[in-house]
């Protein structure tokens, strides 16, 4: 899954407004490509809300990755499959905030995601998205295109904030009052160590307080397959790495040597009492993932706050 990341990330910068580049505001690079490549995946995989997000450009990148990734199965066959990998992460996010019982939920670095359309279709939850100001204005202006986006973008329960998720006030986007769900989906893996943990600790302060009941406690997730447990990068992929940076603004995907266990424990650290490692092999068939035949390289770590705090 790393490998076929950083085929995806290189092989062509879109032209979309999407990927307008603005230095001093977005300081991980200009990361749209891999947006649009999800968009295009999550459409062709028949998610709901996926077909609003739907472009021509997304459509080409999707198009010539996979061409560029089935030429390097030739020489790889073992590769697993990105478009499938990248379905079976996201759909696995969608059964896990949906089976969590929470009705509010935060998406940090959203993209292109469809979920927050999807889930706000029930007036009984509250979706709020967090991403720099381009991608967010790009998504608005694909929903504006119809008529059912545009009723998407006038439900008072779906939110489209515009905010570097490192640095934003995260805690005036949470309502104390119920229990928080947040999701960080294809975020860490281009964060150092360093911003990781200190992301976890703010995000961890977003649930002091905060209340809720039954199952739904407070629960952050996000995906990220530790350095030590991917492929060994080759000639080809360090060349390919080094194109994504180009594309990227100069960011790459960050890799450290730390353990899936490692990670968990970080996270504990920064004060989470549950900290759960899912893979699509485990959850596949129970959860009636898309495709579950298909072997995939994910790890969702999944880590909760237990007791049902209110501020005092």
């Amino acid at each position: 899954m790393a490998r076929r990341g950083r085929i995806l990330a290189a092989v062509m910068p879109s032209d979309s407004a999407a990927t307008e580049k603005n230095d001093s505001d977005n300081k991980r690079g200009d990361l749209s490509v891999t947006a649009l490549y999800t968009a295009a995946t999550w459409n062709w995989g028949g998610l709901s809300g996926a077909d609003l997000l739907a472009s021509d450009d997304a459509r080409r990148v999707f198009r010539i990755t996979n061409f560029a990734l089935g030429l390097a199965c030739v020489f790889k066959r073992e590769a697993p499959s990105l478009r499938n990998a990248l379905l079976h992460r996201h759909t696995m996010i969608d059964h896990l905030a949906l089976a969590s019982g929470c009705r509010q939920f935060l998406e940090l670095a959203a993209g292109l995601s469809r979920r927050g359309i999807a889930m706000s279709a029930d007036p009984a939850m509250r979706y709020t998205e967090v991403d720099l100001a381009p991608m967010t204005a790009h998504k608005r202006r694909l929903l504006e295109r119809t008529e059912r986006g545009r009723e998407a973008l006038r439900r008072p329960n779906l939110r489209l904030v515009e905010g570097d998720v490192l640095e934003a006030d995260l805690a005036g986007l949470v309502d104390r009052a119920e229990a928080l769900f947040v999701i960080a989906e294809g975020l860490f893996m281009y964060l150092q160590p360093e911003q990781q943990r200190t992301l976890w600790r703010k995000l961890r302060g977003l649930f002091e307080g905060v209340g809720g009941s039954g199952g739904c406690r407070g629960t952050f997730m996000f995906d990220l397959v530790p350095a030590c447990e991917q492929p060994r990068p080759g000639a080809a992929d360090n060349a390919l790495g080094w194109l994504m940076k180009r594309f990227t603004g100069g960011k790459g995907f960050e890799r450290d040597a730390r353990t899936r266990d490692e990670i968990a424990a970080e996270l504990r650290e920064a004060g989470f009492d549950e900290v759960e490692m899912l893979e699509p092999a485990s959850v596949a068939e129970a959860w009636g993932l898309p495709y579950p035949e298909v072997p995939t390289q994910q790890l969702l770590f999944v880590a909760r706050v237990r007791g049902e705090s209110r501020a005092g």
